[in-house]
């Protein structure tokens, strides 16, 4: 039998969070950060925002994959991961693998699945590829256990290791917390015989801190897009999640507390990375027009930093006020 390798479906998960330095780092230190392997060479690009990519490392696994059917659907293989540096400051973990399957039910040595990274063969058959692939998207994103694929662990143990590099000062200018994308991507079933014209996509916030992606793309070269899509994606998501957190939290603060001093760090710091689609592979760069639409994602970045502004130059009147009265007084 021979190899049957285009991939019923592309799984992965995005961690992202503030990274615990002071300042942001500069194209020289964020390369220093993110050279997880030796002489492999981190990926850079200044404009038009700073972003470093690190090299990809592989995850041996061997287990079995969510599905809605219950199949057996043991996969072995690796995941692939790197770390992502936004502007300096955001720094993301990044975990995927795609599923194929396996030429035949024997499990093969790891020197076999060493020389596909980022790739996991399914041993078991369980339905048509159509059938399969919705299958384990399903399984993936709405029934995944502690005994099935972990890239949550995977993802998250990347993430620590970077933000707890020792040449970090582990002093962010504001307290933030991290957000996960989990997303599923699948080539779409032709209509009439004829591939689809366009991408296929749903995005959904399932807590306050996760969120899921379904994305089903015209033809199989479209896949190899949608992992940096996600990570633009999860950036621009994180962005509002802590600017809104921020907000609300500012709404509740004991009123002896300078707001100026909670909100201003967020203007300093984060607004200037707001960039849709800036880091997006130009084949999926039309979804963010979608998201622009529905739903709306720079309306309500712009209606969150018209408030942030209006807070500080409220809390600025307050703290000038009460410098009069106190002047007026003495």
């Amino acid at each position: 039998m021979s190899e049957v390798t285009e991939p019923l479906v592309l799984l992965g998960e995005v961690r992202t969070t503030l990274l615990p330095s002071s300042g942001a780092l500069a194209g020289r230190e964020a390369s220093a950060l993110l050279s997880l392997l030796p002489g492999q060479r981190v990926l850079l690009r200044e404009r038009p925002l700073a972003l470093a990519i690190s090299p990809s490392s592989a995850v041996g696994v061997d287990c079995q994959l969510a599905t809605v059917s219950k199949s057996e659907s043991r996969a072995v293989g690796t995941v692939a991961a790197h770390a992502v540096l936004v502007g300096g400051r955001i720094a993301q973990s990044s975990a995927a693998t795609k599923v194929v399957r396996a030429a035949d039910t024997n499990r093969r040595p790891w020197s076999h699945y060493l020389t596909q990274v980022g790739s996991v063969e399914l041993i078991h058959r369980i339905g048509d590829d159509t059938t399969a692939a919705v299958d384990l998207t399903e399984g993936y994103l709405e029934g995944s256990t502690a005994t099935t694929l972990d890239l949550a662990s995977i993802s998250d143990r990347l993430l620590t290791q970077v933000r707890m590099d020792g040449r970090l000062d582990q002093r962010p200018p504001v307290r933030t917390a991290a957000t996960r994308v989990r997303w599923a991507a699948r080539v779409a079933p032709p209509v009439g015989g004829a591939v689809r014209g366009r991408t296929l996509f749903a995005f959904r916030l399932e807590d306050e801190s996760t969120r899921s992606v379904r994305i089903m793309v015209p033809t199989v070269r479209d896949l190899a897009a949608v992992q940096r899509f996600c990570e633009d994606l999860a950036v621009h998501d994180w962005l509002l999640t802590t600017l809104a957190s921020a907000l609300s939290d500012a709404a509740r603060t004991d009123p002896h507390r300078d707001t100026a001093e909670l909100l201003s760090p967020l203007l300093e710091q984060l607004v200037h990375l707001w960039m849709p689609g800036a880091h997006t592979p130009p084949r999926l760069r039309e979804l963010w027009t979608r998201l622009e639409v529905d739903p709306g994602f720079t309306r309500q970045w712009t209606a969150q930093i018209g408030q942030l502004r209006d807070r500080l130059a409220v809390a600025t009147l307050d703290a000038l006020r009460s410098a009069k009265i106190s002047t007026t007084e003495w």
